[in-house]
């Protein structure tokens, strides 16, 4: 019991301050504390049917690629966007302003999901040294797998994926739906490249990956604060335009809940204070949940 209370707060330790830069990603607005939350926990539920698709649909003994590709890439990242259509995608106003809302929920989303399987593979790891009593060797494997574990994989599919999945969020027809498989198929495509530089690269290669990752991320979310209604709100009040080009009225996003112009937005710490409560309190029970539920789905896989 020890262990795997152990393994659940050191999976969530740098996923929160992933959680936290994520939440300030918009210097415009904070979004609700509530939704950012359920994103959360639906991220770790989507750990479920991953597993029972595995359990089901035989997908061992084949080639690396496909591995990294379909067995990870391609099922993981489906079950997610799954996940997020019948959730993230169906909040309303203003809780999604702007497509930009979509990718930081999408982000928070992959975070819950990387925290499971953070989780999962810290406890399976070190299971067996922990019950040999080989302290020195279980710390040994321990920090291997935390390093191993720390880069910032999850979030970045989904968040730069979330980009194009909050624009489809405004549009219809078949833009939309190209978008959102543009969008399915971009996170695929990182995850499994992920997977592979991480088998078969070694360090350089994968820091490389990463902030190559970081800098498209950060190059579409500058994109989405010029282009943002709140943005174009304060220039419109300070009489620096005078087009409105969204649908909705400029008051109904003045009074946007998290957009507290002229002042700086509210948020920080003390506004993650519920999701950082929820985690040191019910966040073992959560994971012991889906834990179980885990154990079920194995044993229906095998039958």
């Amino acid at each position: 019991m020890t262990l795997f209370v152990q393994s659940i707060y050191l999976a969530s330790g740098l996923s929160l301050g992933y959680i936290f830069l994520l939440y300030r990603a918009n210097p415009l607005r904070r979004l609700p504390t509530s939704t950012v939350t359920v994103s959360f926990v639906v991220g770790m539920f989507a750990v479920v049917p991953v597993i029972l698709i595995r359990k089901i649909v035989p997908l061992g003994g084949l080639s690396p690629a496909f591995s990294a590709y379909v067995s990870a890439g391609m099922i993981e990242e489906g079950v997610k966007f799954a996940l997020m259509a019948i959730t993230v995608w169906r909040f309303g106003f203003p809780d999604i302003a702007e497509p930009m809302d979509v990718a930081i929920y999408f982000g928070v989303l992959g975070v819950g999901f990387g925290i499971y399987e953070d989780f999962s593979y810290l406890f399976s790891g070190t299971y067996s040294v922990w019950e040999s009593g080989d302290i020195g060797q279980f710390h040994n494997i321990l920090r291997g797998l935390l390093a191993a574990r720390a880069f910032p994989g999850h979030i970045l599919f989904d968040a730069i994926a979330g980009f194009l999945v909050g624009r489809a969020r405004f549009l219809s027809g078949g833009r939309r739906a190209g978008l959102i498989l543009g969008g399915f198929l971009l996170a695929v495509a990182m995850h499994g490249t992920f997977n592979m530089i991480a088998v078969y690269g070694g360090t350089i290669p994968i820091i490389t990956y990463i902030c190559a990752l970081i800098g498209l991320f950060l190059y579409l979310r500058r994109m989405a604060i010029a282009k943002s209604p709140f943005r174009a709100l304060i220039e419109y009040i300070r009489g620096k335009r005078s087009d409105w080009p969204y649908t909705r009225p400029q008051v109904d996003y003045l009074f946007a809940e998290g957009f507290s112009w002229p002042a700086k937005p509210r948020g920080g710490l003390f506004a993650l204070f519920p999701l950082v409560l929820s985690l040191i309190i019910l966040y073992p029970v959560l994971v012991a949940s889906i834990y179980l539920l885990e154990r079920v789905a194995v044993a229906i896989g095998a039958l």
